[in-house]
């Protein structure tokens, strides 16, 4: 093989290789399960745990935003357009390896949003990390 093949065959092998690293780090963070604790007792507050597909960039006491993805669709019902609505906040209570653990803190009034099909933080949706901030008080 010529030089210039050679060459041309690293260039773009290297091309290749860059395309797929950049698709691997602009996967989203996802809402993969979600659990709910049983009260014993009237007063006490349930709380509802997510489990997160990453812990990329995530650590204890960060609060990030739960985004939904809504399909926007005509008469006919074919997809016109997606956009992302927020859905509430989310405190990060656990991280472990490539698992996160997140606990609902509030959800978005709709009053200035979207409306939704269903209320509530749910499986799928995704994290969103831009605007987080550590929340450092403990409610007991």
């Amino acid at each position: 093989m010529k030089k210039t093949t050679i060459l041309h065959l690293l260039t773009l092998a290297y091309i290749l290789f860059g395309l797929f690293i950049s698709t691997v780090d602009a996967a989203e963070i996802e809402i993969v399960s979600v659990k709910r604790n049983i009260t014993l007792a009237n007063d006490e507050k349930p709380f509802k745990d997510y489990y997160l597909n990453s812990s990329s960039g995530l650590k204890k006491n960060l609060v990030v935003k739960a985004m939904r993805k809504i399909s926007v669709k005509n008469q006919s019902q074919k997809i016109i357009g997606d956009f992302k609505s927020p859905i509430g906040l989310l405190k990060i209570i656990q991280v472990d390896g490539n698992i996160a653990v997140a606990r609902e803190m509030t959800l978005m009034s709709r009053e200035d949003e979207a409306m939704l099909e269903q209320i509530g933080i749910m499986v799928g949706d995704t994290i969103e990390t831009k605007d987080s901030y550590i929340e450092n008080s403990s409610k007991k």
